[in-house]
């Protein structure tokens, strides 16, 4: 856990974080790093010297969120001490994860093309959870897709709106979301399908899986 300070500004107490991103092996500065506090809409984003500052009304712990697109996603809690001075650092670690090309293996795996990707209704980036701040997926989900997901009770029975999930390219029962940690996600791609001439070409595999008219894929940097 780190340890921010507490400062006075114009009377009034102001709670301060700084710190600066580096690159895990080579130790040099990171720029474009997002700093998001978890479940506020607050945030900031490195300087060219990995360089990050943030305050504060409160003296409130918060979990402060460290995301790149070339780098692992890392959560830090930091609590607030005005005997001890603001600063630190964080290592973030590279992402070698790459998007593959290929579209449908023996298992039928989701992995979207980057024509797939355009054609895609829909993207939610991973920060947008994060600022949400929502600890179940089902919850986070719907507040997000009000219209695709429907209450489990209404998926479920015979007849009912239900969508075609995958999470990172292995299809799930949409009623297992709750096994997907919200704050381990990397983006959502959502694909509709209304039986138009054309509309079949807008999915990744090639048709409508399971005869819903919806495809939502979830990826997460936890594999």
């Amino acid at each position: 856990m780190y340890v921010a300070s507490l400062s006075s500004l114009h009377g009034q107490d102001r709670w301060n974080i700084e710190g600066r991103v580096f690159d895990d092996a080579t130790r040099l500065p990171i720029s474009g790093v997002n700093v998001i506090v978890r479940g506020e809409k607050s945030g900031a984003m490195t300087d060219t010297t990995g360089y990050f500052a943030l305050q504060f009304q409160s003296g409130d712990p918060r979990v402060l969120v460290f995301s790149h697109v070339a780098y692992q996603k890392q959560a830090r809690r930091i609590a607030f001490d005005s005997t001890r001075a603001a600063g630190f650092r964080i290592y973030l670690v590279s992402d070698t994860v790459k998007l593959g090309e290929v579209v449908v293996t023996a298992k039928r795996q989701l992995v979207p093309t980057k024509t797939a990707e355009k054609r895609a209704v829909l993207t939610i980036a991973g920060d947008e959870f994060e600022r949400l701040g929502e600890e179940r997926m089902e919850r986070a989900l719907k507040y997000f897709l009000p219209f695709i997901v429907k209450r489990p009770e209404e998926r479920s029975r015979k007849g009912g709106e239900d969508f075609t999930l995958y999470v990172n390219g292995e299809w799930k029962e949409s009623l297992t979301l709750d096994e997907v940690d919200p704050f381990s996600v990397r983006r959502v791609l959502v694909w509709e399908y209304w039986g138009v001439a054309g509309d079949i070409d807008m999915f990744p595999l090639g048709f409508p899986p399971h005869g819903t008219k919806r495809v939502v894929l979830i990826e997460t940097s936890v594999k």
